[in-house]
């Protein structure tokens, strides 16, 4: 088959800081690159500092239409970049959905005009599978599932069993409800209660705050930890409790702790369901008690815990970065040459 010609790409953030939902526009950004696509990264934040980006950064002021650059396709990355970039682009849009913005607690003023921008007559990306049935269920768009890609840093220790004083790793900032962490908190105090003491290992964006300290005090805490220096970290965790929310979008932290070989007790929600079932522990949402029951059975019994690591790193194979940008780059050729119009009605078409 003979080469497809290359595409210039515009990836639309509105700001730049240390998260998750950044770092995987960013990295997909630098896969494209690679692979020989002009890629654009415009934004009014500064360039990032704690990420190696290797696509053009375009400074704007405020993501004006006549600050996006000329592109075969615009990305918007977050919901209040949809309308921007269909302002702006003189190519085609797609929206790259992470997270269902809508169902947020912190932003309800905002829901309406959430709601608004998703009923767009635009395509989507969706970082997981429940995102890409949700946007095409409920909104009538046309999606393609493109995963995130795992950075090669990401790989195991050999391990044959958790440590005599096993570390636990919970990540993600105590502030946002929806990513459960003050239930990994209680369950990491049930352990310590019922005689399994074991180094509470804190991975956040920023300083632990008040109210986290008054529950517990970490033994480690990390926060703005450069991506780079990630890996080793996880890597000497035994065990991670991620008890998110049914709003969590994918779970990062979720499948790089298994990409190390660490075991993972996680909550039975949508999200870890469609990709972690079977290797994570998966316990109901908001039930401390029953995090700290399956965490103590893989920490006192290292015949299962050496299962449940084995089954984690074969999920993480499946999100290895040239898969990952080979999908993306498919969708990417599939929003540019209008494909995805096929089998909408001239009256949905934008």
């Amino acid at each position: 088959m003979p080469r497809r010609p290359p595409l210039s790409v515009a990836y639309l953030l509105e700001d730049t800081p240390l998260f998750g939902g950044v770092k995987i526009v960013l990295r997909q950004a630098n896969l494209m690159r690679r692979r020989g696509h002009r890629v654009m990264v415009v934004s009014p934040g500064a360039p990032p500092d704690w990420f190696p980006l290797e696509a053009e950064f375009v400074a704007t002021t405020g993501l004006e239409p006549d600050e996006i650059p000329a592109a075969d396709v615009t990305v918007a990355t977050y919901w209040t970049t949809i309308d921007k970039a269909i302002a702006g682009a003189k190519g085609e849009v797609v929206h790259y959905c992470q997270g269902f913005e809508a169902s947020y607690t912190h932003n309800v003023a905002e829901h309406p005009a959430i709601l608004e921008a998703y009923r767009r007559p635009i395509p989507a990306f969706a970082l997981s599978a429940h995102l890409a049935r949700l946007v095409e269920e409920r909104f009538g768009r046309p999606v393609r599932h493109v995963p995130q890609a795992l950075e090669r840093g990401f790989r195991p220790a050999w391990r044959r069993a958790p440590r005599r004083r096993p570390r636990v790793l919970v990540t993600s900032p105590f502030e946002i409800d929806w990513k459960g962490v003050p239930t990994s908190l209680q369950a990491v105090l049930e352990l310590r209660r019922r005689g399994l003491d074991c180094v509470l290992v804190r991975l956040s964006q920023w300083p632990q705050c008040d109210a986290e300290r008054a529950m517990v005090v970490a033994d480690e805490f990390h926060h703005h930890l450069p991506p780079q220096e990630v890996p080793a970290l996880v890597r000497s965790c035994d065990l991670q409790l991620a008890a998110s929310w049914e709003q969590e979008g994918f779970g990062m932290p979720v499948l790089e702790a298994m990409a190390c070989g660490v075991p993972v007790v996680a909550s039975d929600v949508t999200a870890f369901r469609d990709f972690a079932a079977g290797a994570a522990c998966l316990v109901p949402a908001q039930d401390p008690t029953a995090f700290a029951d399956a965490a103590e059975t893989l920490l006192r019994d290292a015949r299962e815990w050496r299962r449940r690591r084995h089954f984690g790193l074969k999920v993480a194979r499946r999100f290895r970065q040239e898969r990952v940008a080979e999908l993306a780059e498919d969708a990417l050729y599939w929003v540019a040459s209008g494909a995805w119009r096929e089998g909408l009605g001239e009256e949905d078409g934008p």
